[in-house]
């Protein structure tokens, strides 16, 4: 699905998300990350830095979702989804070149890079249909 500009633009201007997953049972996890953008009109960006149930929870059960919100215009966000995990390619490299230049401590390297494919998106209880 093409993710709206205007919802890009949201995604991109927040400085942390909430995301979730959840276990192959259906038991959720739910942490904040820094390192999460638009990649394509199509895809997030997300860095693994620090995952631990998070990718134990991608590698068998690749559905995933994060929330957003629009401060500006008191709307909020939510992007489901399907995750592919990236080690030793261009998604990586990308990544680590974010996470290079925008990180606040020298500890702060990814371990891998997180591919979200968007399949949904809804503003409240309203799904957004593609431009």
């Amino acid at each position: 699905m093409k993710i709206p500009k205007y919802v890009q633009e949201v995604i991109n201007k927040q400085e942390l998300h909430i995301l979730s997953t959840s276990t192959k049972e259906g038991i959720p996890n739910i942490i904040y990350l820094k390192f999460l953008k638009v990649y394509n009109d199509e895809q997030i960006l997300i860095v693994n830095n620090k995952f631990f149930k998070t990718e134990k929870n991608l590698l068998k059960n690749s559905r995933i979702a994060f929330v957003v919100l629009d401060k500006k215009n008191k709307k909020s966000y939510q992007i489901k989804g399907t995750a592919e995990i990236h080690k030793d390619d261009k998604i990586f490299e990308d990544a680590a070149k974010w996470v290079e230049e925008k990180r606040s401590s020298q500890t702060t390297y990814p371990k891998s890079a997180v591919i979200l494919n968007v399949k949904e998106i809804y503003c409240g209880t309203e799904k957004i249909s593609e431009e």
